[in-house]
């Protein structure tokens, strides 16, 4: 239990710590807004794939079938929070700074959901290298939020406590994947597939897209270069 709430802190604190730098930075990290994201990209893809997929399509038939079903209700989660309240990562549009933060706590909820599902495999090592794979696009993630706040005329430190409310809420999310992972070990290929369905819908839907302002080819390698970081930490951690 102590290792989930290590794992809950770091997700949820690695917005707080983002949007700290956001504020050191703020300039340098607006220019590589999408240099930034692409790298998280290849960290949430190699973290879904290696710590949530694979392990639940190790079984029967049963188990695939409900792993190819919690891919896709996962999927739908994410999509419809974004059809009640759509992001943007780089902070275009002109909604206002209190929206972005109530859309914000809505989205991190259920990625945190997915970092404390994937403590139902028992393989810790999985279970820290996807929070560890979260908290990375997390810190981009709380970096980019700041910048509308602040943009809009919000005083830094109210910018900085609304970022914090992304964060709470995915520390409660993870906390209660985890509770739920103990609940539904019957259909644990389900609930694994269903958080790394969302992770994948992130990716594809939200976070690919805002690499557009950038160079295809900086991007492909800075993706590459995500994935070939979590690979090496998650390789480091099973040992």
């Amino acid at each position: 239990m102590e290792t989930v709430l290590l794992c809950a802190l770091a997700v949820g604190g690695a917005t707080a710590i983002g949007a700290f730098f956001g504020f050191a930075f703020r300039t340098q990290a607006q220019k590589h807004c999408a240099g930034i994201i692409s790298f998280a990209a290849g960290v949430m893809l190699t973290a879904a794939f290696s710590g949530l997929i694979i392990p639940a399509f190790e079984g029967g038939l049963y188990e695939i079938l409900m792993a190819i079903i919690g891919m896709f209700c996962g999927g739908l989660c994410i999509h419809l929070t974004e059809r009640l309240i759509p992001i943007s990562y780089c902070g275009k549009g002109t909604r206002s700074a209190l929206l972005l933060a109530i859309a914000m706590a809505i989205h991190n909820f259920p990625e945190g959901i997915a970092a404390g599902l994937s403590f139902g495999t028992d393989n810790t090592s999985d279970a820290i290298a996807v929070s560890l794979g979260i908290a990375l696009h997390n810190l981009p993630e709380g970096m980019i939020t700041v910048f509308p706040m602040l943009s809009a005329g919000m005083k830094p430190h109210k910018a900085f406590l609304l970022t914090l409310s992304g964060g709470a809420a995915e520390v409660l999310g993870t906390l209660l994947g985890y509770f739920a992972s103990e609940l539904a070990a019957p259909v644990l290929p389900f609930t694994l597939t269903f958080a790394g369905g969302t992770m994948l819908f992130v990716v594809i839907d939200e976070l690919i897209p805002d690499t557009e302002v950038y160079d295809r080819w900086r991007a492909a390698f800075l993706t590459i270069l995500g994935a070939v970081t979590m690979s090496t930490l998650t390789a480091l951690l099973a040992r």
